[in-house]
């Protein structure tokens, strides 16, 4: 594997510290085709992507800045354009990768990637571009599971909503459980009330009468 750079970007913190370009070690830059222009970087952030509410705890502003300062073989800056909106949200944060003019000469097309969220996939990603990127060389590994494209759906809920259903039938069926229950045993103890006879308060009110009566006799 090729050495990554040092830079990187935080997680939930600060912004990460870019270091020099120079000080990447293990990457020897070649002389190529002035006319052959470079990967280009397309990073979306918008409505979704980009923002702690639908990605949180990530440092956005760090992680552009990380993709703003990647190199190819040859030294020259990848351009990174900012999109509002690429129209698959649910994969916050999506990155897509065009091929340089010989990679897409060889084949090459735009690769999409969603879910680009960790410092680590930046750095695969950083290597990918320095091997040539699209068209040049293969997806690495860890980049493959992030693997979409433009046209992507959002997946179907349909597992969800019946999970949801049977949720709601055994919440229900314990609440009418709770009710019987509770229904029965006032019953019950009413049943034993009048059983033993009159309760401990209303004993003592006959009682209080009683006394008064008594009383009243003697005047």
């Amino acid at each position: 594997m090729v050495a990554r750079s040092t830079c990187a970007f935080t997680v939930g913190g600060d912004s990460g510290h870019i270091a020099p370009r120079s000080a990447r070690k293990g990457r020897e830059k070649v002389v190529g085709d002035p006319s052959d222009k470079p990967c280009k970087l397309v990073v979306c952030r918008g409505c979704c992507c980009g923002t702690k509410k639908k990605v949180p705890g990530v440092d956005h502003k760090a992680q552009l800045k990380r993709l703003s300062g990647i190199e190819d073989h040859e030294g020259r800056s990848v351009p990174v354009r900012v999109s509002k909106c690429l129209g698959i949200c649910f994969k916050a944060n999506v990155v897509v990768v065009q091929p340089s003019s010989k990679g897409r000469a060889d084949g090459g097309r735009p690769v999409w990637l969603g879910d680009f969220t960790e410092d680590r996939l930046v750095d695969e990603l950083d290597d990918w571009i320095f091997r040539g990127g699209p068209g040049a060389a293969p997806v690495p590994e860890p980049l493959q599971p992030h693997l979409t494209s433009k046209d992507a759906k959002k997946p179907k809920k349909k597992k969800l909503k019946k999970q949801l259903k049977r949720k709601r039938k055994q919440a229900e069926k314990d609440k009418k459980e709770k009710k019987a229950a509770a229904s029965k045993g006032g019953k019950g103890d009413k049943g034993k009330a009048g059983e033993k006879g009159a309760s401990p308060e209303k004993a003592k009110g006959g009682k209080a009468r009683k006394a008064e009566g008594k009383k009243k006799k003697k005047k």
